[in-house]
């Protein structure tokens, strides 16, 4: 992957915010290439005003960037448990939610990035965790697990204070709001809680099967930032569902079945663009597709990554996209690169 190293001009080059467009998606190139991790990536996440990125991977090792610097301002390492999954905590760039990566252990750790310390540990997962979501205003986060459980946490417990059952692996997600969240908890159903009212029980729940193939379980889901939709990938498809009745609005052609991830391993993590216009997943072969979020219609192939990008991710405030596989790529406007390149 041709690009600026790590260290090129251009300290601001990720800090322009502009209105997407077709022909500004169109016109990214990478702006710059990071090679810290020393083996695949495993988490992403932006700060929800778009100035940090945090990374974890393989090699156990954390990294911060600063976006308005593009610059590496933070290493941490994990050696006893290892990073899987990292998310950011209330928009502060000092705290986050990791996942442990320990076949024994599946800890998720409250992490101050500042004084390097755990807050707080929290232990009921009896198996790898495979999704964390904080509460975008409260206290609180989701985690999914190979353990057939869906638990809500309190920031000041140790223990979950709630805990959905499932039948298989699950995973959650708030919505923008914080108002709702869904789950999908080993079956070919999305099932949508009132965050407020979670003892009720699923106000509503739609059947994948009415629109995917085969035995359709979710890997991911994702709100749509405007809260109408439902971003939803299976091993092998990736769909977009109203978010009020299930309905399916289009699906993306990630590749099918010859797409599907080897047993035992994710499937891509797609995202949304901040404005809810597009859609972004790393697809088979190294590439990286944006496409219209409701027509599916395929603006623009991102190329150069050598394998499948796992993380894929739009700038929730600036004109971003940072693509993980082993490499993780900035990419920018073509008109805000670096003259060097």
């Amino acid at each position: 992957m041709a690009a600026a190293s790590a260290s090129a001009p251009g300290a601001a080059l990720a800090a322009q915010k502009v209105k997407l467009s077709d022909g500004l998606v169109q016109n990214l190139a990478v702006g710059k290439v990071y090679r810290d991790h020393k083996g695949p990536v495993t988490g992403m996440d932006f700060t929800y005003d778009g100035q940090h990125l945090v990374t974890s991977g393989e090699d156990n090792s954390v990294y911060v960037y600063s976006c308005e610097k593009a610059s590496r301002v933070r290493h941490l390492r994990c050696e006893k448990y290892g990073v899987a999954l990292i998310k950011f905590l209330h928009n502060d760039r000092d705290c986050a939610v990791a996942a442990s990566r320990c076949e024994t252990d599946h800890v998720l750790k409250y992490w101050d990035f500042h004084d390097n310390k755990y807050l707080r540990l929290f232990r009921s997962h009896t198996a790898k965790v495979t999704s964390v979501c904080p509460h975008p205003y409260e206290d609180m986060f989701l985690s999914g697990s190979e353990d057939k459980s869906v638990l809500l946490w309190d920031l000041r417990q140790d223990r979950p204070v709630a805990k959905i059952n499932g039948q298989g692996t699950t995973i959650a997600n708030f919505d923008q709001q914080g108002l709702v969240f869904a789950a999908s908890v080993g079956q070919p159903k999305i099932h949508l809680f009132d965050t407020r009212n979670y003892a009720k029980g699923e106000f509503t729940s739609f059947d994948l099967r009415t629109h995917l193939t085969g035995n359709p379980v979710a890997q991911t889901v994702q709100f749509s930032p405007c809260g109408k939709y439902l971003l939803v990938r299976t091993a092998s498809q990736l769909v977009l569902v109203d978010a009020f009745d299930g309905e399916l609005v289009c699906e993306f052609p990630v590749g099918g079945a010859d797409s599907a991830a080897p047993a035992g391993s994710p499937a891509p993590v797609p995202g949304f663009s901040p404005d809810s216009q597009y859609v972004i997943s790393g697809v088979t072969g190294g590439d990286v597709c944006v496409w219209q979020s409701t027509n599916a219609r395929l603006v623009h192939r991102l190329e150069g990554h050598t394998a499948t990008p796992a993380r894929t991710a739009f700038s929730p405030a600036h004109a971003l996209v940072v693509t993980a596989a082993e490499t993780l790529a900035w990419w920018i406007p073509d008109s805000l690169t670096p003259a060097a390149q």
